[in-house]
């Protein structure tokens, strides 16, 4: 049983805590203001995203904007408290949302907080998932026919579903899968004990003992050729050492001998080096003499040009550059006042011209709103014209309904008329039917009576038959027949003139939507010429404020080209006073170059002299290494006669000879160690094959016991799976059997229940889990051809039946243990008769145990029988729910 529901930010429900009670609970309200919203927040608490249809995505519940939302719901079942809440994240943005938390929670402790243990947790209590809660307990809007025009293999699997048969079905698959694996494995052991004996017999025709034996005792003999040939290439091994020690000293002699001559050459070219340098500092000392008397000479020029001297050049060059500064500053100034006034003079054409176009603008418009004006008043011409054809219309049709006998008035409840007319013909229908079989069966008795009465006595008992009660029997069956036949062709008659009056009265319906159709068009028309009435007014109004801009423009315009003139004098003024000033700037600038060369050159003298100076130094520096390189020189020679008499006392071709000798020998030895070796792994390679397939022969018979005992084992189960799967499927046969029957009978109570009074005397279903119902007079018809108010009674009667088959196979009362009925908008399709039948069938469920039951419905009919009311509404300007108890 429902108990409380909290939700945050979730479709127009910014915030809501509502507490549930038992017995029926009604939700009214208008429709668009959150009814559905309130039971669709209820089972998404439940299950979570898995509520979701395929054309949804998870923010579609969040309430547009949130970043954040949540629904916390109470429950109580088999006398536990439990409760789940569901937290969302939101991108508005991006249209993303995810579940970052759901909890479930037993008697206030959390047993699961992870989203699929949660759903899991939820659907194990409640013996059904989402599916089967919409299929059983909760009818949503918009589904109320979806049992009836489900394929029958699609209603067996969720029924079947509900009352867990499915996994007696489940269990018959796995017990099948079981047997089927077995098999393989028996298979599979067969072929491996073939396999392990044929390996065994092949082991031991190759006597691995004997062969192992024989290895072992070549593997000692190698062990002693080798530890000879050790020793022998220990001593030879020496001797290579030895003798290559005095090549190593004879190379390291000979390398130092080169590296001296080389050291000595080295000396020699940085010495000749030398000297190249200080011809070279002297060439470089005489360019900067001629070029510091070119630097002098046009230091003299420069004084000549400007006339001053080259002392004062510091302060001759502050005086130029001030002066220059001055005049730069001036034409500045120049430059953007005659650029403001240039700005000006364009700003002020631009105007003139955007007036102009303005002007022309208006003018256009003008001319265009007067072409409307005309066309507005040919369509008011047209739209008069149009009235009085449809007037002409709706005449000949009034005409035509008279002329079937009805008036405008009767043609108000044409379609009342229509559904009695359609019912008449169909009980005629009914009643032809009933009388057909009736008198085929006495012509069929009549045909057996005449054949007894032709044989004159009975032919078992042998009597006479002749006024016997045969003989009156056939009298009144032909006395039947001809009442039976005279009332089908007076039936026929009526069923004609029934025909006729359908007909007809089909004929007024459609009379009475052309009158509609003509009226809306006279309206519509109407409404047309009104609103070009309005039109007319408003584009009058228009011309008469463009008059007024069209002159505010020209005025406008006379003044901007007045200013135009004065501008145009300014800017020409402006050009010839900078031109004037340009020139003197120049004048100034070529005198400051000038001066600013002279005292850049003056500044260069001195860098010259100090580099003269500086290669000075470095020639004589170069000097002293020569000097410096004379005396390494002399010491290097001499270390090169010392090294020359060390290398004289060793014979480097008899050591050569002596070291190929000891190492021809050396690597014969390591050759027939490398062969002894070889072949030595080759014996124990072989050794340890024999070895293997010693232990691989004991250890194949062990596993050849192993696999004839796992054989016996497998027989065993494969027998045990075939009588499994065979049970499961006995006993889900049997118990679907008792299903169907005892949802048939549920359903024909509740059926018999809500149609006492109508032209419906049972429903079937069937072993396939066929729906059919049965009218009064035998006619069977299928629930989907019922009307649309038949039809959704016709679904929830099944629902119900659904709903107490469930409560039956889960405890001993009727509803107890299951959750509440739910019902969004129950009344849809149903009329004001259908609706009190839908009354009786909750104050049935509730009379039969049914602990809570909810329905949501804009109709306030159904206040009357609800135990507990609340009423939903809407603030037009936020879109926010709200409720509250009535």
């Amino acid at each position: 049983m429902l108990k409380r529901l909290k939700v945050d930010n979730i479709r127009s429900y910014e915030q809501l805590d509502l507490s549930f009670k038992s017995g029926v609970t009604v939700v009214s309200g208008v429709n668009g203001s959150g009814k559905s919203s309130l039971l669709e927040a209820c089972f998404t608490g439940l299950f979570g995203s898995k509520t979701l249809d395929k054309d949804f995505v998870l923010s579609d519940i969040i309430t547009k904007g949130a970043s954040k939302a949540s629904i916390s719901l109470e429950f109580e079942q088999n006398g536990h408290d439990y409760s789940v809440e569901q937290s969302f994240r939101n991108d508005p943005e991006k249209g993303r949302a995810s579940n970052t938390k759901s909890v479930f929670t037993k008697d206030g402790e959390i047993i699961f907080d992870q989203a699929i243990r949660t759903y899991e947790a939820v659907t194990s209590l409640l013996n059904m998932d989402e599916e089967a809660y919409r299929n059983c307990v909760y009818i949503r809007q918009g589904e109320i026919d979806v049992l009836i025009n489900s394929k029958p293999k699609d209603r067996q699997k969720m029924i079947d579903g509900l009352l867990q048969l499915g996994k007696l079905e489940e269990y018959r698959e796995r017990a099948s899968s079981a047997r089927v694996g077995v098999g393989r494995h028996q298979r599979d052991n067969e072929r491996r004990i073939k396999e392990v004996a044929g390996e065994i017999k092949l082991i031991e025709d190759t006597d691995p003992g004997g062969r192992l034996a024989a290895l072992r005792t070549r593997s000692g003999e190698i062990d002693n050729e080798v530890s000879s040939l050790n020793e022998k290439r220990d001593r030879t091994r020496s001797l290579i050492d030895e003798v290559t020690k005095k090549i190593s000293e004879l190379n390291e002699l000979s390398g130092r001998k080169q590296s001296v001559q080389q050291q000595i050459k080295d000396l020699t070219d940085r010495k000749s080096q030398s000297y190249v340098s200080i011809d070279s500092l002297s060439k470089d000392i005489h360019a900067h003499k001629e070029l510091l008397e070119s630097k002098q000479a046009r230091v003299s020029e420069i004084e000549s040009q400007l006339n001053a001297d080259s002392k004062n050049v510091e302060s001759l060059v502050a005086k130029l550059d001030g002066e220059e500064r001055s005049l730069r500053d001036s034409l500045s100034d120049l430059k953007s006042k005659k650029a403001v006034y240039e700005k000006d003079l364009l700003n002020m054409g631009q105007s003139v011209k955007d007036l102009e176009k303005q002007a022309k603008s208006i003018e256009d418009a003008v001319k265009d709103v007067e072409s409307k004006i005309k066309g507005v008043h040919s369509e008011i011409g047209n739209h008069k014209v149009r009235i009085e054809e449809l007037e002409g219309e709706r005449k000949n049709v009034v005409s035509k309904i008279v002329s079937l006998g009805f008036s405008l008035e009767k043609l108000e409840n044409i379609d009342e008329v229509l559904d009695l007319v359609n019912d008449q013909q169909k009980r005629f229908h009914g009643r032809e039917a009933e009388l057909k079989v009736k008198i085929s069966e006495l012509k069929t008795r009549l045909e057996r009576s005449k054949q007894l009465l032709a044989a004159g006595k009975c032919p078992t008992c042998g009597q006479d038959l002749k006024g016997s009660c045969v003989e009156e029997s056939t009298v009144y069956d032909n006395e039947t027949v001809g009442k039976l036949e005279t009332e089908l062709s007076e039936l026929k008659i009526k069923q004609a003139e029934a025909e006729a009056r359908v007909n007809k009265v089909r004929l007024a319906r459609g009379c009475k939507s052309e009158i509609d159709t003509v009226v809306r068009g006279i309206d519509s028309a109407k409404e047309a010429i009104e609103r070009d009435n309005k039109r007319i007014e408003e584009y009058g109004l228009r011309l008469k404020e463009d008059g007024l801009k069209i002159k505010e423009l020209l005025s406008g315009k006379e003044s901007l080209e007045k200013s135009l003139d004065e501008t145009k004098s300014k800017v020409l003024q402006m050009r010839q006073e900078e031109e004037s000033v340009q020139k003197e700037h120049s004048m100034f600038l070529g005198s400051l170059g000038l001066a600013r060369e002279m005292q850049k050159t003056i500044g260069e003298f001195e860098k010259i002299n100090s580099e003269i100076r500086q290669m000075n130094d470095k020639i004589k520096s170069i000097q002293e290494m020569v000097s410096l390189f004379d005396g390494q020189i002399g010491e290097k020679k001499e270390s090169l006669e010392e090294i020359e008499d060390k290398i004289g006392k060793f014979n480097k071709t008899e050591l050569e000879s002596l070291s190929r000798d000891y190492g021809f020998a050396f690597g014969k030895i390591n050759l027939e160690i490398d062969r002894l070796k070889l072949e030595k792994d080759d014996v124990m390679k072989k050794a340890g094959m024999a070895e293997n397939d010693r232990v691989r022969l004991s250890d194949l018979k062990k596993n050849l016991n192993i696999l004839k005992n796992r054989a016996e084992y497998l027989n065993a189960v494969y027998s045990d799976a075939e009588n499994l799967e065979s049970m499961y499927m006995r006993i889900r046969a049997q118990l679907r059997s008792s299903n169907i029957q005892t949802l048939d009978r549920l359903i024909n109570e509740i059926f018999s229940f809500m149609y006492s009074n109508n032209a419906y005397s049972h429903v079937m279903l069937d072993a396939d889990y066929n729906l059919t119902v049965f009218e009064k007079d035998g006619t069977a018809l299928e629930p989907k051809l019922l009307s649309g108010g038949e039809r959704a009674l016709f679904n929830l009667v099944l629902r119900c039946a659904i709903y107490r088959l469930l409560s039956l196979g889960t405890s001993s009362h009727d509803g107890a243990g299951l959750p509440p009925l739910i019902m969004d908008e129950p009344t849809v399709f149903l009329d004001r008769g259908h609706v009190h039948q839908l009354i009786k069938l909750i104050d049935m469920m509730r009379d039969i145990g049914v602990a809570q039951i909810l329905i949501v419905s804009h109709d306030e009919s159904l206040i009357d029988s609800a135990d507990h009311v609340f009423a939903v509404e809407k603030d037009p300007v936020t879109n926010n729910s709200t409720i509250y108890a009535r």
